[in-house]
């Protein structure tokens, strides 16, 4: 499902620097502490051990706690799926790639207009993953707008399931919204203990850096830690602002926040699947505009090793880009940041979709960061040197002068060695020119046409659909008072 990366890999801190970024954050969570607003994770906080202020919601953890948190989770998560073939394990050894999470925006692939995006453009969006094989894991990447924000991320993770059979990671605002998502996994897959074993979904929920969480996803997150569900803490600094300037110190304000959502998780709920997560950005001091930097790749790559160091499977963005169209910009910036960032080998790679630092979406994009990816894993793999490979009796057969299309030599290594891309051009100018002189956009979006003609994912059968919208008639009298 993933790829293996090979040889050509990239770690960015020594085990020393590692050692030094995991001290300066025991100090971090024994001296600061962080601000949990949330009475169920205070009383969590406080028998696991840690040192709770109720009236200012405020947590010193020693670092026992810590160490015992770490002892609780699981070193290997399966992240399962609606279709059962493309489950998939995280466990250290490959790398599967997801879309970027919910932008409010999209570029329309038909306009060439940025708009607000709707159920539509997700459920679009949906089928568009489902087909492109890079795509393993699901983040909703826009949001249906014209649906009321209490259940948003309710109706985003239904449309999602309804409309693709891959994982689907999605988000809750609550502890309620959180149970309502539980109930509706669980009708696809059989029950809440075949969740448990099967789990369908999994739950992104951002700390608020510095150092903070917000009430009721910190909720949520204990909800779905409770069910098994895994939980994606996915810290989201920003140097400078809300975290210091320099990456180091980037690195201790993420894994502060990272650690402490798994000592709250694995304490409501021993072996609990949690991931190490990060998102880190910079912002342009001139302006102080949210970017996306050469430093975030760097901030990206070292979360890796960080995450290796504590033995966890981990979840890092890269390869995001600050251009607001699809040009030169767009392509070389989500090159650099998905090649540097899958070299360090992190179990889910978050990258996929985004424009202008992931707040707009873009389908074409989408379809152009399927062949990057598929590239640059090609590089990441090396090659190998052996025998074989070497072909000193190849060559010397050929000779001076010859060539070695005829040989059964090639013909073995042709498929292996060489990449073959599926949009990309390789034609001469005058078959390009022939053919209609289309660049890379045109090219993807008539692939986006020809999927969205084609491709059926398999439907939600019928009584489990009528299921789902029972539990969402519930959601919407509960949130909306409606029904």
């Amino acid at each position: 499902m993933g790829t293996i990366l090979g040889k050509a890999s990239l770690n960015l801190l020594s085990r020393s620097e590692v050692e030094a970024i995991h001290q300066a954050t025991l100090e971090v969570l024994e001296t600061s502490g962080l601000n949990i607003p949330s009475k169920t994770a205070l009383e969590i906080l406080d028998k696991a051990g840690a040192n709770v202020d109720y009236k200012n919601n405020r947590v010193t953890i020693p670092e026992h706690v810590v160490k015992e948190a770490l002892k609780k989770a699981p070193k290997t998560i399966r992240y399962c799926a609606r279709n059962p073939k493309y489950d998939f394990v995280l466990d250290k050894k490959e790398t599967h790639f997801g879309t970027d999470g919910y932008a409010v925006f999209i570029k329309d692939w038909e306009t060439g207009k940025r708009r607000n995006s709707t159920t539509e453009d997700l459920a679009r969006w949906a089928v568009l993953a489902d087909y492109l094989n890079m795509v393993h894991n699901f983040w909703p990447s826009v949001a249906a707008t014209e649906v009321p924000e209490p259940i948003q991320f309710t109706y985003a993770m239904v449309t999602s399931l309804s409309n693709m059979e891959k994982h689907v990671e999605g988000e809750a605002k609550n502890a309620r919204e959180a149970r309502y998502q539980i109930e509706i996994a669980a009708a696809i897959v059989g029950g809440e203990e075949n969740l448990r074993k099967r789990p369908i979904i999994s739950a992104v929920a951002c700390p608020v850096a510095p150092l903070g969480y917000e009430t009721g996803l910190l909720e949520a997150t204990i909800e779905f830690s409770k069910a098994g569900i895994p939980v994606v803490p996915l810290a989201m600094p920003v140097a400078g602002q809300t975290s210091p300037m320099t990456i180091a110190g980037t690195l201790v304000v993420n894994n502060a926040e990272v650690l402490g959502n798994l000592v709250i998780c694995e304490f409501a709920n021993p072996g609990a699947p949690v991931l190490y997560a990060g998102c880190p950005s910079s912002m342009d001091l001139r302006t102080g505009k949210f970017i996306c930097a050469p430093e975030s790749e760097l901030v990206n790559g070292a979360l890796t090793s960080i995450a290796r160091y504590y033995d966890l499977p981990c979840e890092i963005s890269g390869g995001a880009s600050n251009s607001n169209a699809l040009d030169v910009q767009s392509g070389y910036e989500r090159t650099l940041g998905v090649l540097t960032t899958s070299l360090t080998c992190p179990d889910i790679l978050v990258c996929l979709g985004g424009l202008e630092a992931s707040n707009t979406m873009s389908p074409e994009l989408l379809v152009i960061d399927n062949e990057i990816i598929e590239e640059s894993l090609r590089i990441a793999r090396g090659f190998k040197v052996n025998s074989d490979t070497l072909a000193v009796d190849v060559i010397r057969k050929v000779g001076p002068g010859g060539h070695f299309l005829a040989e059964k030599h090639t013909i073995k290594h042709m498929r292996t060695e060489q990449w073959v891309p599926k949009i990309s051009n390789l034609q001469t100018f005058g078959a390009w020119e022939e053919a209609g002189s289309k660049d890379i956009i045109a090219v993807a979006r008539e692939k986006i046409k020809h999927i969205l003609a084609t491709h059926k994912p398999e439907p939600i059968p019928r009584d489990i659909q009528e299921e789902i919208s029972r539990i969402m008639k519930r959601c919407e009298k509960e949130f909306l008072g409606q029904g």
